[in-house]
């Protein structure tokens, strides 16, 4: 496997226990990143989409899926612009920012290999 391959695999994977996270423990980990607790089923929405996405990196990374390691720390990035932006825009509170930074994290490690492989 190579080094990006990598990359897509550990984010695949953080994506796993974040939508399983998300899924049964939802108050739990907003809580951990500071925001109330919800009854709203939108969270587990979400968490579903998050494990469906995981698949996707663990799938690519096992392919050596080169087109998808490319758009995804692009998509990563605009992920973490786009959430800062609800804080920006005085849409969400600024802990909104926190669950972009893995994103922005993994895609920057995502584009380094991706230019020195």
């Amino acid at each position: 496997m190579s080094k990006t391959a990598k990359t897509i695999m550990a984010y695949g994977i953080y994506a796993i226990g974040a939508g399983l996270g998300f899924l049964f423990m939802p108050n739990f980990c907003l809580n951990l990143f500071g925001f109330e607790a919800t009854s709203e089923h939108w969270i587990r929405i979400v968490a579903i989409l998050t494990l469906g996405i995981a698949y996707y990196y663990i799938s690519s990374a096992k392919a050596e899926d080169k087109h998808f390691f490319d758009i995804s720390w692009k998509g990563r990035i605009w992920f973490f612009s786009a959430s800062s932006m609800l804080f920006v825009f005085d849409v969400a509170p600024w802990n909104i920012i926190l669950i972009g930074v893995v994103d922005l994290i993994t895609a920057l490690w995502t584009a380094y290999t991706l230019k020195n492989e």
